[in-house]
C-alpha cells in the first residue's frame, strides 16, 4: 500500500511517529537519487532539501526535512510546536541538527524522529525551555564524546526558527536560511 501525504497527516499521534520513525535517514540529491547514512560510501554531495511529499514519496529524509512533515502534522492537528536549529561548527568538526518540540495532552516533548530513537512523549516536561535544554545537553554530551578536551561551547549555535523551507534548495542555502 502506497501512504499518501494526506494518508500520513490524517494519522493519529502514535501512529505518526511510529511512521516517522521508520523512515530510513538519507537525503535526496539534486538529480534525485537517495543516500542512506547506513551506507558504506556515504557522503554529503549534492542535498537537495526535500518537501514533506517528497518524504512521504520516497521515503528517506533527514532530520532538516523531517522537521518540516513534524510542524505540518503538528498545524493540522492543533498540536502547538516549536522548531530549534543546533549547529556546532570548529575545523575539526561540523555537526547540526533540527528538531521539534510539541505541546501535547499539556506537556512539551521533543517529537520522535527517525535517527535519536526518542519515543513519544518520554520524557515531558510542563515548560519548553527544560525541554530544550534537556535535548541541546543530548546534543552537546555527544559532541564532548567525540571532540573531549576539545569541545568549545562558544562553537555551538541554538536558535528557534519559525521560517519553512522550499523543496530542492541546497545544504548551503538551508544553512544561509536558518542561521538568520
Amino acid at each position: 500500500m502506497n501512504l499518501m501525504l494526506d494518508d500520513i497527516l490524517s494519522m493519529d499521534t502514535e501512529s505518526f511517529f511510529r511512521y516517522v520513525a521508520s523512515i530510513p535517514y538519507g537525503y535526496k540529491d539534486c538529480f534525485g537519487k537517495l543516500h542512506y547514512a547506513g551506507d558504506a560510501d556515504f557522503t554529503v554531495q549534492n542535498y537537495s532539501f526535500s518537501s514533506p511529499e517528497e518524504i512521504v514519496k520516497n521515503n528517506c529524509c533527514w532530520c532538516w526535512d523531517l522537521a518540516e512533515l513534524i510542524k505540518l502534522y503538528c498545524v493540522r492537528h492543533g498540536l502547538v510546536c516549536k522548531s530549534y536549529f543546533m549547529e556546532y561548527c570548529s575545523d575539526s568538526l561540523h555537526q547540526t541538527h533540527t528538531q521539534v518540540f510539541l505541546r501535547c495532552q499539556g506537556k512539551w516533548s521533543a517529537a520522535p524522529d527517525n535517527c535519536l530513537g526518542l519515543s513519544f512523549g518520554t520524557p515531558c516536561f510542563d515548560e519548553l525551555e527544560p525541554c530544550v535544554t534537556w535535548f541541546v545537553s543530548m546534543f552537546t554530551d555527544y559532541l564532548k564524546s567525540v571532540l573531549k578536551e576539545n569541545y568549545a561551547a562558544a562553537n555551538l549555535l541554538v536558535k528557534e526558527y519559525t521560517r519553512t523551507f522550499p523543496a530542492g534548495i541546497s545544504d548551503e542555502e538551508y544553512l544561509s536560511m536558518v542561521r538568520q
